[in-house]
């Protein structure tokens, strides 16, 4: 993102997360059942963006991840799938992002609802990764950004205690 790309982003009051939430619009449910397609027009119009924003909106996904990594979902999870998986918890975390900043917000204030712990959406952590690799037509290995916050079962220690 070039300087004034930066200085418009930020006169237009968008932060990290309403790019993120914004961009996740983008998904294309005609498409449910097939999570790549359902993701084909984020990564492309994320891979259209500066690598600041594509680090921007997997440090927001982290975050979010992040927050609901608590020792009552991931209970609740286990209770619910009959899973006691890490992976299981993570993938049905992405189910909150996908389905946009109000399910999202209801979760963070109410709890998650029973249906969430069933469903999975893995896809989504791939979407940063996949969006820079189409921009610099690389291998997706090769993406250069670690998040600051871990989305992975138990790095928030705070929501484990």
């Amino acid at each position: 993102m070039g300087f004034f790309d930066l200085l418009n982003f930020k006169k237009e009051g968008k932060d990290g997360k309403s790019f993120f939430w914004e961009t996740m619009e983008k998904c294309d449910w005609q498409f449910e059942g097939d999570d790549e397609k359902v993701l084909e027009p984020v990564i492309s119009y994320l891979s259209e963006q500066s690598d600041e924003l594509i680090f921007q909106f997997e440090d927001v996904m982290s975050e979010l991840l992040f927050n609901l990594d608590t020792r009552n979902n991931f209970n609740r999870c286990k209770e619910v799938s009959g899973y006691d998986s890490d992976d299981m918890f993570l993938y049905s975390r992405c189910v909150a992002l996908i389905n946009g900043k109000d399910y999202y917000r209801n979760i963070i204030n109410n709890g998650a609802p029973d249906e969430i712990w069933n469903m999975e959406f893995e896809a989504l952590l791939y979407v940063p990764q996949e969006a820079w690799s189409i921009k610099h037509n690389a291998d997706s290995n090769e993406y250069p950004h670690i998040s600051p916050l871990s989305y992975e079962t138990g790095s928030n220690e705070q929501g484990w205690k």
